[in-house]
């Protein structure tokens, strides 16, 4: 069973719950809790928490989850996005836990990623690294939609989201989504274009993304052990790393190499 999530403080989240539910003839449920709608093989929950809070879905006993959410864009660049959950830095801002990755679903990002990437609405389609909560053992992504006010309240941009999300979802439960290799990606910015390039064009399915900027503390010390988790904490588990090798300093590429040669994680730089 696949668990699609959503939070009742989250416009955006609402319109592309609402979408799923009422154009797929989803049942309602009218019983008290999470649960809200449901059809043979998803099922669809609301919390009353903002979604990256919501550790409490590892308890809904789904085989993954799907959070559908508003994008948060301090340049108000509106984007259709998915990303894994966790937080690489000794900080947890927004959920989780600091230094603690949750679950990837490499397979399941790729797939909501090249449907994304489907939609005929010219606003930017892409990866973004893994920064925020919750912090969960079930396999789960985000999707999202928005980056200006005007675009997280679009009701139509939130139906084609939804639907996208729903796609990938149905592409993984047929087992049609093709794919080269699972990777770890390393480097580049909050919205890593080689790595979104790569998961389009050849098929790598990436599981975290670590930005340039989590690889290295102000101190000079490096956040690369949880890299270990990177690799326990995806389903399937990552196969080789990718570098955007110009985007790192130098003591960022070194420090990266080293322990990437420690796990004994092949490397390939982009």
């Amino acid at each position: 069973m696949i668990g699609i999530v959503y939070s009742k403080l989250d416009v955006a989240g609402v319109n592309m719950a609402s979408h799923v539910a009422e154009a797929n003839g989803f049942g309602a449920i009218e019983e008290a809790g999470p649960l809200r709608y449901e059809s043979k093989e998803i099922r669809i929950y609301e919390v009353e928490m903002l979604p990256f809070d919501a550790d409490l879905v590892d308890g809904f006993g789904c085989d993954a989850i799907v959070f559908l959410s508003r994008h948060k864009s301090e340049a108000e660049v509106d984007a259709f996005t998915t990303h894994s959950l966790g937080n690489w830095r000794p900080s947890a801002e927004f959920g989780g836990k600091p230094k603690q990755l949750s679950t990837a679903s490499p397979v399941l990002m790729l797939a909501a990623l090249k449907n994304l990437s489907a939609i005929g609405n010219p606003v930017e389609k892409t990866y973004e690294a893994t920064h925020h909560g919750p912090l969960l053992k079930t396999p789960s992504i985000f999707v999202e939609v928005g980056g200006s006010d005007r675009m997280v309240g679009n009701k139509r941009a939130a139906a084609e989201v939804a639907n996208a999300a729903l796609a990938s979802i149905a592409s993984v439960r047929d087992n049609s989504v093709e794919f080269s290799k699972v990777a770890v990606g390393i480097g580049s910015t909050h919205y890593p274009e080689k790595f979104s390039r790569l998961a389009l064009s050849n098929g790598y399915a990436f599981s975290h993304i670590m930005p340039k900027y989590a690889v290295l503390n102000e101190d000079g010390s490096n956040n690369l052990d949880v890299l270990d988790q990177a690799l326990e904490r995806s389903s399937p588990r990552p196969e080789c790393a990718v570098i955007d090798w110009k985007s790192l300093n130098s003591p960022a590429k070194e420090q990266t190499i080293k322990k990437l040669n420690e796990i004994g994680l092949d490397n390939e730089k982009v």
